[in-house]
C-alpha cells in the first residue's frame, strides 16, 4: 500500500520560491518582509493542500488542543450536554476525546460486552496529553481512587453535577438545586399536598444529596411538612423501582412524590400502575430534568426544566479558561445553572 505523502514546509518553499524559514514564519502567523511574500506562501500552501501537523505543534507548545470528555451519551439529557461541549471546543479549535467505561443508559445499548476500567481510560487520555478533562457524575464520584491521576499532574478538571473536595482543585457546573427545590416545593404545597414522598437519587452523588437536602429544607421552611424519603441504589435508574413501591405502599400514602430525576419518575409511574393507582388522581408525580420523553408520558410529566446544552457549553468554557490561562483564580469555581418548572398533567390537588 502506498504511503500518503505529507506536504512539508520544504515543498511549499520550493513551490513559492522562498526560503523554508520564510514559510515557517508565514505559517506560524508571524511577520515577514512583505505582504506579497506572505500571500505567495499561502497560495502555494493552498495549491499543495497543506495541513499543519498539530502533533508536532503540540510537542513544541506543550498544548495538544484536545480535551478528554469522560461522559457517555447516556440519554437525551447527556447527549445535549455533549453537544454543548462539542460546540464550544469546535468554536475554539479544540477537539474532544470522548471515552467511557461501559455502555449504559435507559435506551437500547450496543451489545458488545466491552467494558474497561476507569484507570485504563484515564491513562489513554494522559498518554495522549489532553490539555484538560470534563467528567460526568458517576466517574467524578470515584475521586478518591482516580481523579488524583489528573489533579496530581496539574491537569484542569471540570465536573458536571458533582462537586469534588477542594484539594482536587476541580471546577464544576451544577444545576441550582436550591432554585429547583423551591419551585417543586412551592408547586406541591400550593396545590395543597401535605404528605409528600421523595424518591431520592443515590447518596454517593452530590447532585442527589443536594437535591434531597434542599427539598427537605424548603418544604419544612414553607409548610412545616415532613418528607418521606426512599433512596434509589447506585447503578441503573431502573433500580429505583423498589424504592418507588415502598413510597406508594406507605400508610398513609403520600399524595405526591417528587422524583429526583425524570428517569426515577418513570419508576414511580410503573410502581403506580402495578398497584392500580392513577396519576394524578391518586398520587401526583413531579420529576427533574425535562427529558425528551417527559411530555409524552401518560399523563405528561410535570418536571423541573434543566438546560443541558448550556451546561455543556459552560463546562467547556471553564476547562478552556484553565487550559488557556484566561481563568487564573486558583479557587475552584462552582457555576450554578438556572432551572424552571414545566407544568403538565401529572400533578393536581389531592382528593
Amino acid at each position: 500500500m502506498r504511503t500518503p505523502q505529507q506536504v512539508s514546509q520544504k515543498m511549499i518553499a520550493r513551490e513559492a520560491g522562498v526560503s523554508q524559514a520564510t514559510v515557517s514564519l508565514v505559517l506560524s502567523g508571524r511577520t515577514v518582509s512583505s505582504e506579497a511574500t506572505r500571500q505567495r506562501v499561502l497560495e502555494a500552501a493552498e495549491r499543495l493542500r497543506y495541513r499543519p501537523n498539530l502533533l508536532v505543534q503540540g510537542i513544541q507548545t506543550g498544548k495538544t488542543r484536545t480535551i478528554g470528555v469522560m461522559a457517555p451519551p447516556f440519554d437525551l439529557h447527556w447527549s445535549r450536554i455533549l453537544y454543548g461541549i462539542h460546540d464550544v471546543l469546535a468554536e475554539n479549535d479544540h477537539v474532544p476525546i470522548s471515552l467511557w467505561t461501559r455502555h449504559q443508559g435507559p435506551n437500547e445499548k450496543p451489545v458488545t460486552g466491552y467494558e474497561v476500567s476507569e484507570l485504563e481510560q484515564i491513562h489513554r487520555l494522559l498518554d495522549r496529553r489532553v490539555d484538560g478533562v470534563i467528567l460526568w457524575p458517576p466517574f467524578a464520584s470515584l475521586f478518591s481512587e482516580h481523579v488524583s491521576e489528573f489533579s496530581s499532574r496539574d491537569l484542569p478538571v471540570v465536573t458536571i453535577d458533582h462537586v469534588l473536595p477542594t484539594e482536587f482543585r476541580a471546577d464544576s457546573v451544577c444545576n441550582d438545586e436550591a432554585m429547583g427545590a423551591r419551585v417543586v416545593a412551592e408547586h406541591l404545597l400550593g396545590l395543597g399536598h401535605r404528605r409528600i414522598g421523595h424518591l431520592a437519587g443515590p447518596g454517593v452523588a452530590t447532585w442527589a444529596k443536594q437535591r434531597r437536602e434542599q427539598f427537605e429544607r424548603v418544604v419544612k421552611e414553607l409548610g412545616g411538612v415532613e418528607v418521606a424519603v426512599r433512596e434509589a441504589p447506585p447503578g441503573e435508574t431502573s433500580l429505583g423501582l423498589d424504592a418507588a413501591r415502598e413510597l406508594l405502599l406507605m400508610s398513609p400514602r403520600p399524595t405526591a412524590v417528587f422524583a429526583a430525576s425524570d428517569l426515577y419518575a418513570k419508576c414511580v409511574y410503573r410502581a403506580a400502575a402495578e398497584l392500580g393507582l392513577r396519576i394524578p388522581q391518586d398520587v401526583s408525580v413531579i420529576g427533574f430534568s425535562d427529558d425528551g420523553f417527559a411530555d409524552v408520558m401518560q399523563p405528561g410529566l410535570t418536571t423541573v426544566q434543566q438546560f443541558p446544552y448550556a451546561v455543556g457549553r459552560k463546562a467547556a468554557e471553564l476547562v478552556l479558561g484553565r487550559t488557556t490561562g484566561t481563568l487564573v483564580d486558583a479557587t475552584p469555581q462552582t457555576v450554578q445553572m438556572p432551572v424552571g418548572l414545566v407544568m403538565r398533567g401529572s400533578t393536581k390537588n389531592p382528593e
